[in-house]
């Protein structure tokens, strides 16, 4: 199966990313609270992790085919704990796969 989302980025860019996009003056207000998913897309062969007021661009190999929506803060919790210096990032049906870890996306 060949997955037109599948990028491998160092986890040390990739925590910087989601962690500046998840801060509270980048965020923008819903309802009550905040926004909960970040954007994650191809900027120029980079991955791009954004949010409403800030977009960080990381080295990226692979490809990124459009614009993918995740939950924050449940990339700021797993992506610290993923093991080795490099992780890839594959989107499938609905689902963001963090090396052998999952969480629920869509496209946007």
């Amino acid at each position: 199966m060949k997955a037109d989302w599948r990028v491998t980025v160092a986890k040390r860019d990739l925590v910087a990313a989601v962690g500046h996009a998840r801060t509270r003056a980048t965020l923008r207000r819903k309802g009550a609270g905040f926004e909960p998913d970040l954007t994650l897309a191809d900027s120029d062969g980079q991955l791009s992790v954004r949010s409403s007021y800030a977009a960080m661009d990381i080295p990226a190999e692979g490809s990124w085919a459009s614009p993918i929506f995740a939950n924050g803060a449940a990339l700021r919790r797993l992506a610290p704990k993923l093991k080795g210096p490099d992780v890839t990032l594959t989107y499938v049906t609905g689902r963001l796969f963090l090396d052998g870890t999952s969480i629920p996306a869509r496209e946007a």
